[in-house]
């Protein structure tokens, strides 16, 4: 490579240097938004002055301003989230050590999922919070193709109510055959053909114990047998309970409607389909105003048949 050459690449490479710096700056600075509050907040930004408002974002030229008695729960860079219960005026920068560590008990996929909903553009679909969650099973389709079990329903945690187990056919089938299976995924405890897509929980009540751990599948009538074999756990109340207790940990700041939201999603994430859908039809009735809420139930029944 000749003089010419070599000064012509130092001058791009610094050129690039100089034009990427601001971006690699810019990356590195918080973002947060506003999760919850109560009282009189406000958001100061050029000065100007605006009541805060749930999804409201603050970068690094706003501050926020908290009354006394009031306070403001803030969420910064997707899973770190902190209350603001002093009367003050915070600037971006002042809350920038909030954002390096986190006590907050509430679970980071909750969080990120509520990041992704605040911080979306106006008018975009609601994303899907299955997406958010660690304990979903990846898809499959077993070794039947005409039936498929959406991986939500790879395993269920039963305590009471009444839920279905639902799947899916390729076919224009009419009949299919479910069974119930004991813990070795051998013994059929239930063998029956049903015309709809689901079998509730309900129906099983007579042949199932709590503390006790079933399978289940489902097949085209007609067709082999489906070795796919789904999990189903009886938990006992007092199982449950202590579960329950281990993430409910109510917060001070927490409205009814935010703690019944994110029960929900956590007891979805954890297979308590029936407790999270209690939890989140609870909170559509604390805050009806809040679409986040009234589409996620929403999404919520559609994706396990539930009327």
């Amino acid at each position: 490579m000749n003089i010419i050459n070599q000064k012509f690449m130092k001058r791009i490479i610094y050129l690039f240097i100089i034009a990427f710096f601001p971006f690699a700056i810019s990356a590195q600075e918080n973002m947060f938004v506003v999760y919850s509050i109560k009282g009189t907040v406000s958001v100061i930004e050029n000065k100007v002055e605006t009541k805060a408002k749930i999804g409201t974002i603050l970068n690094a030229n706003s501050s926020i301003k908290v009354a006394a008695g009031s306070f403001a729960t803030l969420l910064c860079n997707e899973t770190k989230m902190f209350s603001l219960s002093k009367a003050g005026n915070y600037t971006a920068a002042s809350l920038a050590d909030s954002c390096k560590t986190n006590n907050s008990s509430v679970s980071a996929n909750y969080m990120k999922y509520i990041w992704s909903e605040l911080t979306k553009s106006k008018g975009t679909p609601e994303k899907n919070r299955k997406n958010y969650m660690a304990n979903v099973g990846a898809v499959g389709r077993g070794d039947i193709n005409n039936v498929w079990v959406d991986p939500r329903l790879d395993s269920v945690n039963y305590v009471s109510g009444t839920i279905p187990l639902s799947w899916k056919a390729y076919t224009e089938a009419e009949e299919f055959d479910f069974k119930l299976y004991d813990d070795s995924k051998t013994k059929v405890l239930l063998a029956k053909t049903v015309k709809k897509k689901h079998v509730d929980i309900s129906e099983l009540l007579k042949l199932i114990q709590p503390g006790k751990i079933y399978y289940w599948s489902a097949t085209v009538k007609g067709e082999p047998e489906n070795q796919d074999r789904k999990y189903l756990h009886y938990v006992t109340k007092d199982n449950y309970v202590s579960f329950y207790n281990s993430v409910k940990q109510h917060d001070a700041t927490e409205t009814d409607a935010e703690m019944n939201f994110r029960l929900g999603f956590v007891l979805e994430e954890n297979h308590y389909i029936a407790e999270a859908f209690n939890h989140y039809m609870k909170a559509t009735q604390f805050d009806p105003t809040n679409s986040l809420y009234r589409f996620t139930f929403m999404s919520f029944k559609k994706d396990f048949e539930i009327k």
